[in-house]
């Protein structure tokens, strides 16, 4: 049962920690110590406020952006001030968030929130503490919600600010911005107020100046009662479609040797089919705009290539492959000796073995092993991957053939033509690796040592 000597904002707050929305787990228990990040306003000077008077053991964080000189340096003293008040560990950090902003060609805002956080991280790690607790709450979520819908949203958008996201908390999620001004003010708490807040600068201020009073005017239980009640429902809306793609995904997805193959024939038989393509490529950095024309291409020939930051989506005869962005270095190497033993490039290892041709030897006829004339073959050796206009003599052949054409005649697909490499002595290809080996280079009568390669 909840004291008496708590206020009816308090009360709500321990109510809330212990069961939070959507039904989760506790955000923190009685005794973990969790990291406030104090900015000094009327919300975070609530919040270390509230911790404080229901014993909950805190640590406070700040961040000093840079961004508006001595009133900056200010705010940093007086959070200190209310550190050293509360008798809690406190930890802050200065930025040059302009300078960063800049070198990085992103917005203030986006630098300032990836420094914050990353800093939070750090200081979870360095002092083991329980979580970081941000002072966001209903206002918040509603505006954040509203740009989201500005800007252009799914169901994840339409439900604002998460009351946990890893290990940020956010225990005021309950509250709205009237409730905590009254209690500062009731509790005779003294803020710090950012002039900017003040500026229509910002999307996120002029939905709050001049959106907000408007829809509050409206229903003035929006913040009370309708959007957390909303939120909820889309919550627990976005748990149980989380659950359907999981097990949709099963029959359309498997993973190979680290890439994911879309099995387009069970994918076009889903009920919204696209939709679940979005959200399943959304992860790996694949925009609405890149996901509409994959799927366009879903119903053309194979052939097509499609990149994010970090992957590249294939349409090839198979279905819909997505691997990593290899690292070039990784399928160009230098041999300046005999290798002894194995050699990796990127996901293809190699295994080279020298020795003297004995008598009735029998060449393998498994593509994946190389029996070449080792006298024959100068160093260094090369391993890149083949290129368009590579062009050699294949086993077997009188004349010369391009690479690009023994890939086409053997229907090699695009995810193994991406991994197909040559060997290489001087400017020759001695091996297209795991097709052919080069005519030029075959074992002959007069053939004393040989040089096998087994692609393993």
């Amino acid at each position: 049962m909840v004291s008496d000597r708590y206020t009816p904002l308090e009360q709500a707050f321990l109510t809330f920690i212990n069961a939070p929305a959507g039904g989760a787990e506790p955000l923190f228990g009685p005794t973990d110590q969790v990291l406030l990040a104090v900015s000094g306003g009327i919300d975070s000077v609530a919040m270390a406020h509230i911790f404080h008077r229901v014993g909950q053991p805190f640590a406070i964080a700040h961040v000093n952006f840079g961004l508006r000189g001595a009133d900056s340096d200010d705010d940093a003293r007086f959070v200190e001030n209310i550190a050293d008040r509360y008798r809690v560990p406190f930890h802050q950090a200065r930025f040059e968030t302009a300078l960063v902003a800049k070198n990085r060609k992103i917005s203030v805002q986006m630098a300032a929130r990836d420094l914050r956080y990353a800093w939070f991280e750090q200081v979870l790690d360095s002092f083991g503490y329980t979580g970081v607790a941000t002072a966001h709450h209903q206002n918040d979520v509603l505006e954040t919600l509203l740009i989201n819908l500005v800007r252009g949203t799914g169901l994840a958008g339409l439900q604002g600010i998460p009351v946990r996201q890893g290990r940020v908390i956010r225990p005021l999620w309950f509250a709205n911005r009237t409730q905590l001004l009254d209690y500062v003010q009731e509790h005779t708490l003294t803020w710090r107020e950012d002039s900017s807040n003040a500026e229509d600068k910002y999307l996120r201020n002029r939905l709050r100046h001049h959106v907000l009073p408007v829809l509050q005017a409206l229903n003035p239980a929006l913040l009370t009662d309708t959007l957390p009640e909303t939120v909820e429902r889309l919550g627990a809306a976005g748990r149980l479609l989380r659950e359907v793609l999981a097990q949709r995904r099963q029959t359309v997805v498997v993973e190979q040797a680290g890439r994911l193959l879309f099995d387009v024939r069970q994918l076009v038989n889903l009920t919204e089919p696209q939709f679940c393509l979005q959200e399943w490529l959304r992860p790996y950095g694949f925009t609405s705009d890149q996901i509409r024309q994959i799927w366009m291409a879903v119903s053309r020939e194979p052939g097509q290539t499609f990149r994010s930051a970090t992957h590249r989506l294939l349409h090839d005869r198979d279905g819909l492959v997505l691997m990593p962005l290899a690292a070039d270095n990784a399928w160009h190497i230098q041999l300046d000796e005999w290798p002894q033993g194995d050699v990796v490039m990127g996901v293809l290892r190699l295994r080279f073995k020298t020795f003297d041709k004995p008598d009735g030897y029998q060449v393998p006829t498994d593509p994946a092993i190389a029996c070449l004339d080792a006298d024959r073959i100068q160093l260094p050796l090369y391993i890149r991957p083949w290129q368009q206009g590579d062009r050699y003599q294949p086993l077997g052949l009188k004349g010369k053939k391009l690479v690009s054409d023994l890939l086409n005649d053997q229907k090699v697909s695009l995810v193994q033509r991406e991994q197909t490499a040559v060997l290489l002595s001087g400017n020759e290809i001695v091996w297209v690796i795991g097709r052919r080996i080069s005519h030029a280079y075959r074992l002959t009568g007069q053939t004393r040592r040989i040089l096998q390669i087994s692609l393993v």
